[in-house]
């Protein structure tokens, strides 16, 4: 049973995750997007707080722990690609990639203030 449920979830992000593709990356739209959500240098932080590796770890261990109160009994599939998939959302220049290219634009502004 915790098989199928992991190919529901995956299958479930990566659907999620196509839809948020075609709405952050459209290079059309990017810059608007970009000025809506992605328009300080705290955002980008935040974004990779979100992101770490060590939160995606605790995101991880928040699903098992809540796993059998909520879904069912049993231990909880591995959630790791999951949650990484996810949250690559947060860090939009490489989850976009060569879409576009205003997030890195930021992502480089943000770097040279921190210089």
């Amino acid at each position: 049973m915790a098989r199928d449920a992991k190919s529901l979830i995956d299958g479930t992000v990566e659907a999620y995750m196509k839809m948020e593709e075609e709405i952050v990356c459209d290079a059309d739209c990017a810059p608007e997007m970009q000025e809506l959500f992605y328009n300080s240098c705290c955002v980008k932080k935040a974004g990779e707080r979100l992101s770490s590796e060590s939160m995606k770890r605790r995101y991880v261990k928040l699903i098992q722990s809540v796993w059998s109160l909520l879904i069912e009994k049993g231990p909880a599939p591995d959630m790791t690609g999951a949650v990484d998939r996810f949250f690559s959302m947060y860090r939009p220049a490489v989850f976009c990639g060569d879409s576009t290219d205003v997030y890195s634009k930021m992502d480089r502004q943000c770097d040279a203030i921190k210089a």
